[in-house]
């Protein structure tokens, strides 16, 4: 589930609550006799019933209303990050119908390590996509020189000995700051 989606779930969820708790509050009024709390009933009675189905407003609503539900249906229905790695299965090494996969979390932590051990590195960072590894690596050099090709080399190695090479290309990033 993406970050977007959590955030979205969350805010309808937390509309959802507090408007079920209002109408809740305000449907205890109105029976037991007292006055509306937030929500004029009487009044809102009134407009409701003046509305039809070709007045300009109503039109409005739903459809508003239909594509803000097309859209927390996009975004519910799109492919996150996936948690594991799959890799290729070796001839030899690996039985027929197994798949051997990688946690991403700890295949971005062993990238990480071997960036970290470039000479000049002085921290890394790496996310795994579907067919690139970025890597962020930090450096105090005034001139980096050829550190991107070498901790490229290096993640382009790693990638190779986990056989996902031909599937995920590196692409290195070189920042001037000291690690954090």
């Amino acid at each position: 589930m993406t970050v977007l989606t959590r955030i979205l779930c969350f805010v309808v969820a937390l509309v959802l609550l507090l408007g079920g708790l209002l109408g809740a509050v305000e449907i205890i009024l109105a029976l037991l006799g007292q006055p509306a709390w937030l929500v004029p009933h009487g009044d809102v009675a009134a407009w409701l019933r003046q509305q039809t189905w070709d007045t300009s407003l109503v039109r409005l609503i739903l459809a508003a209303l239909a594509l803000l539900g097309l859209l927390l249906l996009v975004a519910a229905l799109r492919r996150g990050r996936p948690r594991t790695l799959t890799l290729p299965a070796r001839p030899g090494q690996t039985p027929s119908g197994v798949t051997v996969s990688a946690s991403r979390r700890g295949a971005e932590a062993w990238l990480a390590a071997a960036a970290r051990r470039t000479n000049g590195v002085r921290g890394a960072d790496v996310r795994l996509r579907r067919r690139r590894a970025k890597v962020t690596v930090r450096t105090a050099n005034r001139s980096p020189g050829n550190l991107g090709a070498d901790v490229t080399d290096v993640v382009r190695d790693r990638l190779a000995a986990l056989g996902a090479d031909s599937r995920i290309r590196p692409r290195v990033t070189v920042s001037l700051k000291d690690a954090r």
